[in-house]
């Protein structure tokens, strides 16, 4: 028995449950399974930032398919691998991951789950991908752009940003130049850094492009990669910044990149809930 023979059948029941829906979601997300306590167990990886071996497991990334109510309705991906062991400096790590492409990357997990989530999606109905601060990369931008597929994914650093008129700017410059559309009430949830209270953010909106950062992204070797050197995506960025929270309080401050349309208040608050 195999992994992908019991998540086979499992799949197909998800599709069928998506029949019928007009517009849902997929959460990508990656778990860590620690193992540690499994001393004889073998196959596994080091699940920890700095690849410490005394955290042993196996890493998961699933997408869930939810309504837009709330209503999940099953995965329609799923992958599970062991990390190589790595004994490297951190500036070593960091020059061997830019001089990586995509493939030979852990982030191809996002768009390979794009991919077979897209082919079980019905002809009629809106996929929206969401995903965190580790979703923030410029191929998944443009994969799900070219699918007709949309995304709502917290920005991870301040990216380059060309506004409707042409000019060069990022991200974060262009919208702290832009008039505030709303200022709301959200309900955070207690977590294990805060207690549940409400903030009153102030909601902004540009819309513009974000072209490519790194053009390594598709390889050095890579016949294809001067059509995407160029390319860019069309998105609408939202800030959601809290006023003046309360005192020893985090703010706060979310960058949300979509390609689907906020160009007035209404619809820049629907992608931020």
């Amino acid at each position: 028995m195999s992994e992908s023979a019991l998540f086979r059948t499992h799949c197909v029941q998800t599709q069928k449950r998506l029949e019928g829906h007009s517009l849902v979601f997929s959460l990508q997300d990656t778990s860590e399974l620690n193992v540690d306590s499994h001393k004889k167990t073998e196959g596994l990886g080091s699940i920890s930032k700095a690849y410490h071996k005394h955290k042993m497991g196996l890493m998961l990334h699933a997408s869930l398919m939810v309504t837009q109510e709330g209503l999940p309705l099953g995965l329609s991906s799923l992958k599970c691998w062991s990390r190589v062991s790595r004994e490297e400096p951190p500036q070593e790590k960091q020059r061997r991951l830019y001089q990586s492409t995509m493939k030979e990357k852990e982030s191809i997990k996002w768009i390979e789950t794009l991919y077979e989530t897209a082919a079980l999606i019905p002809k009629d109905t809106c996929l929206i991908t969401l995903g965190d601060r580790e979703a923030d990369i410029f191929e998944l931008f443009r994969v799900a752009s070219s699918l007709k597929t949309f995304f709502i994914i917290r920005n991870r650093k301040d990216r380059k940003f060309i506004d409707e008129k042409g000019k060069k700017t990022t991200v974060q410059t262009a919208l702290s130049k832009t008039p505030i559309l709303k200022t709301i009430a959200l309900t955070l949830p207690k977590n294990q850094q805060r207690v549940a209270r409400t903030a009153y953010v102030d909601i902004r909106s540009i819309s513009g492009w974000l072209p490519i950062r790194n053009n390594l992204v598709y390889g050095p070797t890579n016949k294809d990669a001067s059509r995407h050197i160029h390319e860019k995506v069309h998105v609408s960025a939202i800030s959601v910044k809290e006023q003046p929270p309360p005192e020893g309080v985090a703010p706060v401050e979310w960058v949300l990149l979509t390609n689907l349309t906020a160009t007035d208040a209404f619809e820049a608050e629907e992608k931020v809930n």
